[in-house]
């Protein structure tokens, strides 16, 4: 008889174990599921946000091209440096020249 009782017990006991893990599984996919949403939701603003950027920068780019009347194309960078005084061996004389 004794035997009886704690194998209810037992049986008992795995039930609840159960049920109680069960309710642990659906909430933590419940909060999954939104915390999944809010990264996607913050993933798509910085998609935005980055793509904004780019496209702010382009136009400054293509508004810069614009304005410039030099027929030369290339970087400013690379005008300066052709621009730039030699030495008798062709490389940059980066002492002349300067400020």
């Amino acid at each position: 008889m004794r035997r009886w009782v704690w194998v209810a017990v037992g049986a008992a006991g795995g039930i609840l174990a159960y049920r109680r893990g069960q309710q642990m599984v659906a909430e933590a996919r419940e909060r999954g599921v939104v915390l999944s949403a809010q990264q996607v939701g913050l993933s798509a603003a910085q998609a935005v946000s980055s793509a904004r950027v780019m496209a702010t920068g382009a136009l400054a780019a293509v508004e810069a091209r614009g304005r410039t009347t030099s027929s030369q194309s290339g970087s400013a960078a690379a005008r300066a440096m052709a621009a730039a005084p030699r030495t008798s061996d062709g490389s940059v004389n980066r002492r002349s020249g300067g400020a």
